[in-house]
C-alpha cells in the first residue's frame, strides 16, 4: 500500500469520526420544551398576602347610604424565585421580599403545579439584592441543575428568562447573552446582559442555558416605559452561590 493510499484513507476515516461526532451532539442536543418542561418546576411565583383599610357600603337604610371602614385581604404578586435544594431554601431578589419584611407580611410560595405553601425569610444582603426564603411544607420540590463552569459563557449563547411578569404565572422567554460583566454607577456588581425579555414580576426568577442549567437569577432592566426594552439583567450564578453560603451559613 503506497503512501498516497494511506493518507486517502487516513482523510477518510477522519471525515467519518468528525461526521458521526456532529451527528451524535445534534441528535443528544436537548430539544427546547423538553428543557423548559424540566426546568420550569424549580422556578417559583412568590406572593404576599396584604391588608389594607376600605370603605365599604352598609345597608341602605331609607334612602341613606351609609359605610364603614373594613380590613380587606388580598394576595399581591412579589415576583419569582428559584429552589436551590430538597429542604425548600429558594432564592429571589432581596426587592422581592423587601415589602414583606418590612411590614410583616405572609409570603406564599406558588409551585409549578398549582400548590400553595407558606414561607418564611432565611436571610438576605440588601447590597447584592440576594435573599433567601424557606417553604414551611417543602413537599414536591425540586432544585435547578447549576452551571458550574459560568466562565465558559459566551456572548451570543441562546438562553431563556423563567419567572411571573406582571403576576401573570410562569412565563419564558428567550434570547441570548448580550454583554458579560456589565456594570452600572450606583448598582453593586456586575451582571449578565441579555435581550431575552424581563418585566416586572420576573425579579428573582432563573436564566438558564440551552441545557438547562441555572447562569443567574434575574434581576433589572433598564427602561424608560416600564416594561422590557431589550437591555435586562441577572445576576451570575457564582456571584449568587457566594451570596448564598454567607446567608445560610
Amino acid at each position: 500500500m503506497n503512501k498516497k493510499t494511506v493518507f486517502s484513507i487516513s482523510i477518510w476515516l477522519l471525515l467519518g469520526l468528525l461526521s458521526g461526532f456532529i451527528f451524535l451532539n445534534l441528535t443528544s442536543s436537548k430539544s427546547l420544551p423538553d428543557v423548559l418542561e424540566k426546568a420550569s418546576p424549580s422556578v417559583v411565583n412568590i406572593w404576599s398576602i396584604k391588608k389594607w383599610k376600605a370603605w365599604q357600603e352598609k345597608s341602605n337604610l331609607l334612602g341613606f347610604k351609609r359605610y364603614q371602614q373594613v380590613v380587606k385581604t388580598g394576595f399581591f404578586p412579589n415576583g419569582s424565585g428559584v429552589v436551590f435544594d430538597n429542604d425548600g431554601k429558594i432564592v429571589t431578589n432581596y426587592h422581592v421580599i423587601k415589602e414583606a419584611y418590612k411590614n410583616n407580611q405572609k409570603l406564599i410560595i406558588e409551585l409549578n403545579n398549582g400548590e400553595i405553601n407558606e414561607a418564611v425569610i432565611l436571610g438576605f444582603s440588601e447590597i447584592s439584592d440576594i435573599a433567601v426564603i424557606q417553604t414551611i411544607n417543602n413537599s414536591n420540590l425540586k432544585p435547578l441543575k447549576i452551571k458550574r463552569n459560568i466562565d465558559d459563557l459566551r456572548v451570543g449563547e441562546q438562553v431563556i428568562a423563567i419567572g411571573n411578569p406582571q403576576g401573570l404565572g410562569k412565563s419564558f422567554s428567550m434570547g441570548i447573552v448580550s454583554a458579560i460583566n456589565r456594570q452600572f454607577k450606583n448598582v453593586n456588581g456586575s451582571f449578565i446582559q441579555t435581550d431575552a425579555s424581563i418585566n416586572p414580576g420576573n425579579s428573582g426568577g432563573a436564566l438558564i442555558d440551552r441545557e438547562g442549567n441555572l447562569i443567574g437569577i434575574t434581576n433589572l432592566i433598564e427602561t424608560t416605559s416600564g416594561g422590557s426594552q431589550g437591555l435586562n439583567f441577572a445576576i451570575p450564578i457564582d456571584e449568587v452561590l457566594r451570596i448564598y453560603d454567607e446567608i445560610i451559613n
